[in-house]
């Protein structure tokens, strides 16, 4: 099996570029349907014990003492049968206490999370409506359907990657409206870029290159349009276990099947234990069996335990491979790591995956194969380095909201940076203040994104040539590095720091860029305490502020570091960094 667990983003990436790596390629390459579940929305929502608990409670306190045929004292006792309770058991309930004072009340909503499909399809009396224990015992438009919910990490790291054209799906179970909330603040173009599919209909939409399949439905939906979503709300036994047959759900089913069917998939917070899932996978299959071996896995699930379900799961996709393999297959499934951990590793992997190809894009062909993997593994400790700072010195000494609140300050302060850094390098201007807005690297995996003629493949080139001199700097010690904020534009992308010199660095591609910064007012030219990169080649000089295209001449003045040029000037990484630290005065 994988070796353990594994619960921080440094151990994560350790294990893509191990025993996961060709996992970790294919989703470089897009590969991988994201499969979600509830896991991800825990910190954000209630998880299922605490919903159950309300319901609970709901009953017990809409009981009227006075009435022996009360429908609420009904529906509670048929409830607490399925927790199991015999009769004496039963008849020691108190039901004029809170259910959280009840001395069975552990063992009663431990049982129950394991029938909770069952739990929501107790019927209340004959006048209330079959989801009465959805619908008003959950609370469903206050609790997953609340505009005041916030997204979490795993929600802004998917909507990272699939703005980055590295997940083009993403089927949930989940009915809050976390992740497409999450894409809403950090693109403008949500409504041209986004397909929201929640009834067969939404299918017909054509033009968006990104999807959010909502298979059980949608409590936004339901609550601003209730007569359409509410009952596509799916959580009860008889709803799940009818589902794949009915006919309305035939067009959503074969959508599935076939995502599941013709690409990979990478389950995140989803047990995978409803039986209309295990359906759709199994006639997924059907149709095209998983082969054995699979290069790369055709399933990986980020989680730290395989359970019983998730074991069927693999039986499932691999048919009669999985006989005699069951070992190996559930070692290639399973990661290790749940969603947090995953997603804040694969953001960081992939934008340096990104940038590593087109360092090797740009510099193979002058330099050779060595030096772009010098450069490359200076990238891979810049990335290290950054990863390092993503979980707390000291998580086993926290509870687990001071490490989530850890974890979402990091996940804000890397979108923040990654948007600044590109709007900056990009359009030379500063982007709105803690606009919390994101641009993307590219929009499709990087060996697509360089075919295309507009796409600035050089320039991004030199931008990781530029990022690896400055990691290289960091693992060496020979400075240390602040990174820049939206809300300080005048402090730079990054700040470079010894213990002579506070150099606020700006990355622009070009001198129309540059000209552009410098009229915004990021900087004074006149700085010295300013490194601007270029990645172009250095603009002519010009006569007001004369300057050697290594940096000084004496003046005071901001340091220039054209990347294409001392590319031209040198003979190898090592040269280029010695040039880089001239420029920079370091």
């Amino acid at each position: 099996m994988t070796a353990g667990f594994v619960r921080t983003v440094p151990a994560v990436l350790e294990r893509f570029g191990s025993t996961f790596s060709e996992f970790t390629a294919a989703f470089h390459e897009g590969q991988y349907v994201l499969w979600l579940g509830s896991g991800i929305s825990r910190d954000r929502v209630p998880n299922v014990y605490v919903l159950l608990e309300r319901v609970v409670e709901h009953l017990r306190s809409k009981i009227v003492n006075d009435d022996a045929d009360c429908e609420y004292r009904a529906a509670l006792s048929e409830v607490l049968r399925l927790a199991g309770l015999g009769r004496e058991e039963l008849e020691s309930v108190d039901f004029s206490m809170p259910a959280e004072d009840w001395p069975l009340r552990d063992r009663i909503l431990s049982t129950l999370v394991t029938n909770y499909s069952r739990v929501l399809d107790v019927l209340v009396g004959d006048d209330k409506p079959e989801d009465y224990l959805v619908w008003t015992g959950l609370d469903v438009p206050n609790t997953y359907g609340s505009p005041d919910l916030e997204p979490d990490v795993e929600h802004y790291c998917i909507a990272i990657l699939m703005l980055e054209g590295l997940v083009a799906s993403a089927v949930t179970a989940n009915w809050d409206g976390l992740l497409e909330k999450a894409l809403g603040e950090l693109t403008p173009a949500f409504g041209s870029l986004v397909r929201v599919a929640v009834k067969p209909d939404d299918f017909r939409m054509t033009g968006p290159r990104i999807e959010v399949i909502k298979f059980h439905g949608c409590a936004v939906r339901a609550r601003d349009e209730e007569p359409e979503y509410r009952d596509l709300l799916i959580a009860r036994e008889s709803q799940i276990s009818r589902w794949t047959e009915q006919p309305e759900n035939r067009s959503m089913r074969k959508h599935l099947e076939v995502l599941y069917t013709d690409r990979l998939t990478l389950m995140l917070g989803l047990s995978a234990q409803d039986a209309n899932l295990h359906t759709v996978f199994a006639g997924a299959i059907q149709d095209l069996a998983r082969p054995w071996p699979a290069s790369p896995p055709a399933v990986v699930l980020s989680e730290e335990h395989l359970e019983s379900y998730h074991r069927n799961l693999l039986k499932i996709t691999y048919g009669s491979n999985h006989q005699g393999n069951a070992g190996v297959i559930a070692e290639s499934a399973l990661l290790g790591a749940y969603g947090k951990s995953t997603l804040l590793a694969l953001v960081l992997s992939s934008l340096t995956e990104k940038l590593s190809m087109l360092v090797e894009h740009e510099i193979e062909r002058v330099w050779g194969s060595a030096a772009v993997r010098q450069l490359q593994t200076d990238l891979l400790g810049l990335r290290d380095l950054a990863a390092s700072h993503a979980d707390p010195d000291d998580p086993e000494s926290l509870e687990h909201s001071a490490i989530v609140e850890f974890q979402r300050e990091f996940a804000a302060r890397l979108i923040d940076l990654t948007n600044l850094g590109l709007t900056v390098f990009r359009a030379g201007r500063m982007p709105t203040a803690g606009g919390g807005r994101y641009v993307p690297l590219s929009d499709r995996p990087i060996a697509q994104a360089v075919l295309n003629a507009d796409y600035p493949s050089k320039q991004f080139g030199r931008l990781g040539v530029a990022l690896a001199l400055i990691g290289r700097g960091l693992a060496s010690g020979h400075w240390s590095a602040v990174q820049g904020d939206s809300r300080a534009a005048g402090d730079g992308v990054v700040r470079l720091v010894t213990g002579q010199r506070n150099a606020r660095v700006f990355f622009v591609k070009d001198s129309t860029t540059l000209t552009e910064l410098e009229l915004e007012g990021s900087f004074d030219d006149s700085d010295e305490d300013v490194l601007i990169v270029i990645a172009d080649t250095e603009p002519p000089a010009q006569t007001r502020s004369p300057k050697s295209r290594f940096g000084r001449d004496g003046k005071a003045s901001a340091g220039r570091f054209s990347v294409a040029s001392s590319i031209a000037d040198t003979a190898s990484p090592d040269d280029l960094y010695e040039a880089f630290k001239l420029a920079g005065g370091f």
